[in-house]
């Protein structure tokens, strides 16, 4: 692939990230209010676009690096628990204001399990909060979760999907890459059957499309590009199967940017993947996870300002949601100069470090 064109691919992919993370805040947005725009108000079709692009993006790297496995998840620990860890202090200080928003939203079922989930983390704090801290709220049985998976930070769910990913993704793609497929079929049968026990936030129910976006990535290496796009359309194939048609938009989505991203350069087709490389979506990108992370924030803390100041009714959804998109891009813009960037450079520094020790203990 000639240089230009995997700049174009490897931009286009970030500002599609940036894209999804928009959708989650103006979905998360519109589901409080009780709107129902049609796809705006399903921002789990953006995370599965996530999941997609994580599976394409580990696969990358994991085969690009070659580092030891306690390098890769060292590093891959630095990128997401730095910035979660204070946000996710932040909303367990906010849980009281957390309930008094959604006690004043339209009561909707969304808002009443909201509630629930609310009232159980107040009241089991430090099982909930430990939980959390250690990014396995995905792994708790659902008869004894209390509804955690999706309590302090209700959207963290699925960054604790991608930390049991990127627990078990280095041994899964190198099975994938050696057409060990044996192995692939037991690690994802297991998975899946595994799943019924644990809620939404557990690996095994979005196994097949962690694996679509690996495939994907193996598809781009012409030995094992037919293999690839098989194993890519049978995931895509049974999701929508198991999940519905519904899951044919995150599904068309990235589609339709991964052949947009390896059209001929300059042509019409390229257009979406130059769209979405272009600088700003690219730094929307870059900002994507702390916007993921704290949008809530921001709008439980303008939410509840915007009650206490009288306001109800369509003004006071129009004013909060312009002060939570804004508040939002500000915040992760700080969230991620301050803290997110330097962390990643300080997991690649100390992965560095333990591969030079490493190689200095390795024989010669």
């Amino acid at each position: 692939m000639a240089s230009g064109q995997n700049d174009t691919k490897i931009r286009s992919l970030h500002g599609l990230r940036g894209l999804m993370a928009c959708w989650v805040v103006t979905g998360h947005l519109v589901q409080a209010f009780g709107a129902h725009p049609p796809l705006m108000d399903s921002p789990e079709l953006a995370v599965d676009v996530f999941i997609l692009l994580s599976g394409f993006v580990i696969a990358m790297l994991v085969e690009r690096k070659a580092e030891a496995y306690p390098a890769y998840i060292l590093r891959r620990a630095f990128r997401l628990f730095p910035l979660y860890l204070p946000l996710l202090l932040i909303s367990a200080a906010l849980l009281p204001v957390q309930l008094s928003v959604w006690k004043s939203l339209p009561p909707t079922a969304g808002t009443r399990d909201h509630i629930a989930l609310a009232q159980a983390a107040m009241a089991h704090l430090p099982f909930h909060f430990g939980v959390h801290a250690l990014l396995l709220q995905g792994l708790v049985p659902t008869p004894y979760s209390e509804g955690v998976a999706v309590s302090i930070i209700a959207q963290a769910w699925s960054v604790s999907l991608e930390w049991q990913f990127y627990l078990v993704a280095p041994f899964l793609i190198a099975a994938l890459y050696r057409q060990a497929w044996l192995r692939v079929c037991v690690i994802v049968i297991a998975l899946e059957l595994a799943a019924p026990f644990f809620m939404a936030a557990f690996l095994g129910v979005k196994i097949l499309l962690f694996v679509a976006g690996i495939a994907t990535r193996m598809a781009m290496a012409p030995p094992l590009r037919r293999q690839a796009l098989m194993i890519a359309a049978l995931c895509a194939a049974v999701t929508v199967v198991r999940d519905g048609a519904m899951e044919m938009v995150p599904l068309g989505i990235w589609a339709a940017v991964i052949a947009s991203s390896r059209a001929r350069p300059g042509s019409s087709a390229q257009g979406p993947a130059r769209m979405l490389g272009s600088r700003f979506a690219y730094h929307m990108g870059e900002v994507s996870y702390a916007i993921y992370l704290s949008h809530f924030i921001v709008f439980f803390i303008s939410a509840y300002a915007a009650t206490r100041f009288g306001l109800d009714g369509t003004s006071r959804a129009a004013l909060v949601s312009v002060v939570t998109i804004g508040g939002t891009y500000l915040g992760a813009l700080a969230c991620h100069t301050l803290i997110e960037r330097p962390g990643i450079q300080l997991g690649a520094r100390l992965a560095r470090g333990m591969r030079d020790t490493e190689r200095g203990l390795s024989p010669q």
